[in-house]
């Protein structure tokens, strides 16, 4: 089976912003708020549909279905593809939110995943800051407190980010990603988010989003954080390479390719998404060009490939 390239699917957001056109050259109508590019799906909310090759307009859950031991590896089983790959351009702050787990979601949300991930951070202003968890000793009386008199930000960990750094975001964490950050984040199949804080927005017909408080505190951690990690990067031949994040959710490495890298899939789906420059993959009798902002499915009936130029790359699999 080849590698399937996806078209993109572009979300607009109230805090979006035109980066994913600048940095990108994505084709972005002038004035939209583009929030997010799903990269790759097979959410609810929107499936993935192949661009070019064999099997070129054909969507993510039909392929996944029809050719599950090609795309998974043989007897790996998922009632859809387990990962949603995205770029989140924030050019104004997120809300403050939680997303639920496994078993809440399939509780409380008609059988649907909970969701866990991860963020890389692509690009930041100076002075950049993400919200990862609560501080010390924050009890779940002192943040309804806090929350009923507008003061939320008083119980919130804040850190200072850069470009290159990861952070592991649990399901149960309080989260925000501030302004002026571009993200690739890697995360479990699932769209569910309640939102704790909002800063008082209003949309473009004046109306404030909803929120999901009730649901938040069920499931908050209020003994969770996170703080930043930077990769540890090894060479190999042909760049670089890091562990970024291992979890039984999903794996993710990120690859600088300096002039050509080997990779196995050792038996497992590898998506690939291009954070800076381009590269040429090369694999069997397929050749495909990838530049920044692109992603791509490496089914795991592929036993190697190779990636060929000058390029930043993050690497998922399960």
């Amino acid at each position: 089976m080849q590698p399937l390239k996806f078209k993109p699917i572009f979300m607009e957001r109230i805090w979006g912003g035109d980066t994913l056109k600048t940095k990108y050259g994505f084709d972005i109508p002038e004035g939209k708020k583009i929030g997010e590019l799903w990269c790759i799906s097979d959410n609810r909310t929107a499936v993935s549909e192949v661009d070019g090759g064999n099997y070129d307009g054909k969507k993510l859950d039909v392929l996944a279905r029809q050719h599950s031991n090609e795309i998974y590896g043989d007897n790996k089983k998922y009632e859809r593809f387990p990962l949603l790959i995205k770029l989140i351009d924030a050019h104004d702050k997120l809300s403050v939110q939680v997303h639920p787990d496994d078993d809440y979601a399939y509780k409380y949300e008609n059988g649907d995943l909970g969701k866990t991930e991860m963020w890389y951070i692509v690009d930041a202003k100076p002075g950049a800051k993400l919200v990862c968890g609560l501080k010390e000793g924050t009890t779940k009386e002192q943040f309804k407190k806090l929350l009923d008199e507008g003061k939320l930000e008083d119980c919130l960990n804040e850190i200072d980010v850069n470009p290159g750094d990861v952070i592991y975001i649990q399901s149960g964490m309080v989260h925000a990603i501030g302004d002026g950050i571009l993200i690739c984040e890697i995360q479990q199949n699932s769209d569910l988010t309640y939102r704790v804080y909002d800063y008082n927005r209003v949309d473009a017909n004046g109306k404030k989003r909803t929120l999901h408080v009730d649901k938040a505190l069920d499931v908050i951690d209020f003994n969770l954080k996170s703080d930043k990690v930077i990769p540890k990067y090894n060479k190999i031949q042909g760049g670089t390479y890091a562990e970024a994040v291992k979890s039984k959710y999903f794996n993710t490495d990120v690859i600088n390719v300096e002039t050509s890298v080997s990779i196995d899939t050792n038996g497992t789906f590898n998506t690939l998404t291009v954070l800076n420059g381009n590269c040429k993959l090369m694999c069997e009798n397929d050749e495909i060009y990838l530049k920044s902002g692109e992603s791509i499915l490496i089914p795991a009936s592929i036993n190697k490939y190779n990636l060929t130029g000058k390029c930043k790359v993050i690497k998922s699999y399960v």
